[in-house]
C-alpha cells in the first residue's frame, strides 16, 4: 500500500511540474513571450509574477542585496537591505498571495483601466487593518520597463512590520546549528519538519480511508446489492488521493514561507483534482455497470449499446474536465488553449479521418439502432449474431462460432438485413404433383391445404392462399403462400415442419403423389429403321 502511495505522490509531483516551473523567473519569461514581447530583464522583473517570485527566492537565500533590486526605493546600503527583510517577513507571515494568479504578461492583468501600470500582489493582514501590496511598472532611463514593489507600499512596511508579533516564530525554537546551516538553500529545520510531516500525512490519510471503507461498502451493498461490494473496492485509492489533497492543502496553510504555502497548496489542489476526477470516473463506471446489469435482466438489448456509449462518453468527459482544471491551476490560458485545440483538432481530423468515420458511424448505429446486441442479421456476406457495438467497430458471432469485426464506418454504408426485426415468417413452398394427377384429385388437394392453413393457430389466414399455378412437362405445380406467426426462427421451423407433414398427408390421401424428376428415352431397333427408309423415299417421290 505504501508503495502505491509513493507512486501516486511521485506521479502528482510530475504532473504539477508545470506549476512549479512557472514559479521560476526564467520560466515566467518563456510563458510570457508568446503573449507579448517581453523585456529582457535578467532578474525576471518583466512581469508581476516574475518580480514577486524573484524577490521571494532572493530573500529565502538571504541575498538581500539582490532583493533590493525588486524594490522601488531610493534607500541604499543597510537601510535598503533591512527594508527588504521587513517586507519578506510581512509577505511570509501576514500576506495572502496566490502566485498562480499573478499576471505573466509584461503589461500586467489590466484589471484597472484607470491605472494600467499597477498590479495587486496581495493583501497583508495587520491588527490595524488590511494593507495592499502593490507592484508598479516603472522605467529607468532607456531600459525597458520593469515591475517593482511600489514606493507607496514600501512606505508602510516599517509600520506593518512593527505590528507583527514575532514572538510566535517557529524558527526561534530550534537550535542555532539547525538554522545556520542550510542544505540545498533550505534550512535544515525546515527539511526536518517536511520529512516528519509527510509520513504523518500518509498515516493520517490511511487511517481515514480505513474508517470510511466500511461505510462505503455498506452504502454500496445497500444500493447495488452484493455486486456493489466488489465495485466499491476500487474507490479506496481515489478516496485516499482526495484525503491526501485535503491534508496537503491544510498543511500548506501553516507553512513558514509564501513559496512553501503556494507549493503545498498547489500540490494539494492537484491531488484533489485528480482524486475527484478518478473517483468520478470510477463512480460513472459503477453506475454504468449497474444500468447494464439491469438492462440485461429485463432483456432490453436495444438500450444496452446506448448505455455503453453514454458510459464511455461520460468517463471521457470527466477526464477532459479534470485535465482542463489542472491546466487552469497551472496558469494556462484556457481560452488560448481551447483555440489551439480547435486548430489542432482540424489537423487531427484530417489525419484520423477513418477513426472519426468509425466513431460517428458507431454513434449513428447506436442512436438509429438498425441492429442491436443479440440481433441475428446479415451484413454483406456475413450472417450471425451481434455481440458488441463499440465506438470503433461492431462484432458479430457467425454460425461457425467465429467473431467477425466490421468497422462502423463500413457498416454504415453496407446493406444490412436484420432477421430479428421480422414480425412473421414467410411460408412459401411449391408442391409438384404427378403429371397424371386428375382434376378431381387436384381440387381435393387445393381444398384440404386451404383448410389446413385456415385452421392452424400460427398461420395468418387473412393473407394465406393456395393456387394451382401451372402444368409442366413432368408435374402439376401448386403454390402455397402464407405467413407464420412465430416469435423466433427456431419456433418457425417447428411450425413449418408440422405444415409440410400435413400437406404430405393430404397429397397421399387424395390418391396422387409428388412428381419425381423423370427422363423418357425411346429405343428403336436398327432393322426397323432401315425398313422404313425406302417407304419414306417412295412417298417423297410420289409427292413430287
Amino acid at each position: 500500500m505504501f508503495r502505491c502511495l509513493v507512486r501516486s505522490v511521485v506521479l502528482m509531483m510530475m504532473l504539477i511540474a508545470p506549476v512549479i516551473q512557472a514559479q521560476v523567473p526564467g520560466a515566467v519569461q518563456q510563458t510570457a513571450a508568446p503573449l507579448e514581447e517581453a523585456s529582457d530583464d535578467p532578474l525576471g522583473r518583466s512581469t508581476p509574477r516574475g518580480t514577486v517570485l524573484g524577490f521571494l527566492k532572493a530573500t529565502s537565500r538571504g541575498d538581500y542585496d539582490l532583493a533590493v533590486s525588486y524594490l522601488d526605493t531610493k534607500q541604499h546600503g543597510e537601510l535598503a537591505r533591512e527594508l527588504a527583510r521587513q517586507l519578506q517577513v510581512i509577505l511570509d507571515r501576514k500576506t495572502s498571495i496566490e502566485l498562480n494568479k499573478l499576471s505573466v504578461r509584461p503589461s500586467g492583468d489590466l484589471a484597472d483601466p484607470q491605472n494600467p501600470n499597477r498590479d495587486l500582489a496581495g493583501v497583508a493582514s495587520t491588527p490595524s487593518g488590511n494593507v495592499a501590496i502593490w507592484l508598479d511598472r516603472v522605467q529607468r532611463g532607456d531600459a525597458p520597463p520593469i515591475w517593482l514593489f511600489s514606493e507607496e507600499t514600501l512606505k508602510f512596511v516599517p509600520k506593518v512590520y512593527e505590528d507583527i508579533d514575532n514572538s510566535l516564530e517557529i524558527e526561534q525554537h530550534f537550535p542555532t546549528w539547525l538554522k545556520a546551516r542550510p542544505f540545498l538553500s533550505v534550512a535544515i529545520w525546515r527539511l526536518a519538519v517536511i520529512l516528519v510531516s509527510i509520513p504523518l500525512i500518509f498515516l493520517l490519510g490511511s487511517l481515514l480511508v480505513r474508517l470510511l471503507k466500511p461505510i462505503l461498502v455498506i452504502s454500496a451493498k445497500r444500493i447495488l446489492g452484493d455486486a456493489g461490494i466488489d465495485m466499491s473496492q476500487g474507490l479506496a485509492m481515489p478516496l485516499r488521493l482526495i484525503l491526501f489533497g485535503f491534508l496537503f492543502t491544510i498543511f500548506g496553510n501553516y507553512s513558514y514561507r509564501v513559496l512553501g504555502r503556494n507549493f503545498w497548496h498547489n500540490l494539494g489542489t492537484v491531488l484533489l483534482v485528480f482524486g475527484v476526477t478518478w473517483l468520478s470516473m470510477k463512480m460513472a463506471g459503477i453506475a454504468n455497470d449497474f444500468v447494464l446489469a439491469r438492462l440485461k435482466r429485463i432483456q432490453s438489448s436495444d438500450q444496452i449499446a446506448l448505455a455503453k456509449l453514454l458510459g464511455r462518453l461520460s468517463q471521457i468527459g470527466i477526464l477532459i474536465v479534470g485535465i482542463l482544471a489542472v491546466l487552469y491551476l497551472a496558469g494556462v490560458n484556457l481560452a488560448a488553449a481551447l483555440t489551439g485545440l480547435g486548430i489542432g483538432g482540424l489537423a487531427v481530423a484530417f489525419a484520423a479521418q477513418k477513426t472519426l468515420e468509425n466513431l460517428f458511424g458507431g454513434i449513428m448505429i447506436i442512436s438509429d439502432r438498425p441492429v442491436r446486441i443479440g440481433d441475428v442479421c446479415k451484413i454483406g456476406d456475413v450472417t450471425g449474431t451481434v455481440v458488441d457495438i463499440g465506438l470503433r467497430s461492431t462484432r458479430i458471432r457467425t454460425q461457425e462460432r467465429t467473431i467477425v469485426t466490421i468497422p462502423n464506418g463500413q457498416l454504415a454504408t453496407m446493406n444490412l438485413e436484420n432477421y430479428t426485426f421480422r414480425d412473421k415468417f414467410w411460408f412459401h413452398p411449391t408442391v409438384a404433383l404427378r403429371r397424371e394427377t386428375t382434376g378431381e384429385q387436384m381440387r381435393t388437394v387445393l381444398e384440404k391445404i386451404r383448410e389446413i392453413l385456415d385452421k392452424h393457430a400460427n398461420v395468418e389466414s387473412q393473407t394465406a392462399r393456395v393456387r394451382f399455378i401451372g402444368i409442366g412437362n413432368a408435374s402439376q405445380d401448386v403454390e402455397i403462400f402464407a405467413y407464420v406467426l412465430a416469435p423466433n426462427y427456431g419456433k418457425f421451423l417447428g411450425i413449418q415442419e408440422d405444415l409440410l407433414l400435413q400437406i404430405l398427408d393430404v397429397v397421399e390421401s387424395s390418391g396422387t403423389s409428388l412428381a419425381l424428376p423423370t427422363q423418357i428415352t425411346h429405343l428403336v431397333r436398327e432393322s426397323d429403321a432401315d425398313a422404313r427408309r425406302p417407304k419414306e423415299k417412295a412417298t417423297a417421290a410420289g409427292e413430287h
